[in-house]
């Protein structure tokens, strides 16, 4: 009887480990004077060992295939040849300002969160933070680059 209750309580911490976690990432598209000014591709991604995912893709044409997809450079290598982006997760390139995106995690702990943002007549910038649920740290800072302002990341379950 004790060796049955002690498996049921380690299958429902298994399963509980391997429900949705909560990824909340905040940015800034900063105000960039250019006389031939174009909204910023941004994507965002995890990899892992176990999966590679994009959580979020904002390009020029939601509904068609968009030949500049591939300027994302490392999404694009990584993700978007393969044509792997779930539903719900693309929409129109948005203009500067500060954003506040909210994701769910599921079936991994570990991985690599990776943000690219890239402007036609512009730069391109990438930036990547290793994440783990299971760490004590649950919130990360990444500095301004060229094309993305500040970038804010907490986690938890």
């Amino acid at each position: 009887m004790f060796l049955r209750i002690l498996c049921v309580l380690a299958l429902f911490a298994a399963s509980a480990s391997l429900q949705a976690k909560q990824l909340d990432v905040s940015f800034e598209l900063p105000t960039i004077e250019s006389a031939n000014y174009h909204n910023p591709y941004v994507a965002i991604w995890i990899e892992s060992k176990e999966k590679k995912e994009t959580l979020l893709l904002w390009h020029l044409n939601k509904n068609a295939k968009d030949k500049w997809l591939a300027d994302i450079r490392r999404w694009w290598r990584k993700q978007g040849r393969y044509g792997d982006v779930p539903d719900g997760v693309t929409g129109a390139t948005k203009g500067p300002g500060k954003y506040n995106k909210s994701f769910n995690i599921e079936d991994v702990t570990k991985f690599k969160l990776y943000i690219e943002v890239v402007r036609e007549d512009g730069g391109r910038s990438l930036m990547k933070q290793a994440i783990d649920f299971d760490s004590e740290q649950k919130e990360y800072n990444l500095a301004a680059d060229k094309e993305v302002g500040p970038i804010n990341i907490k986690i938890g379950k």
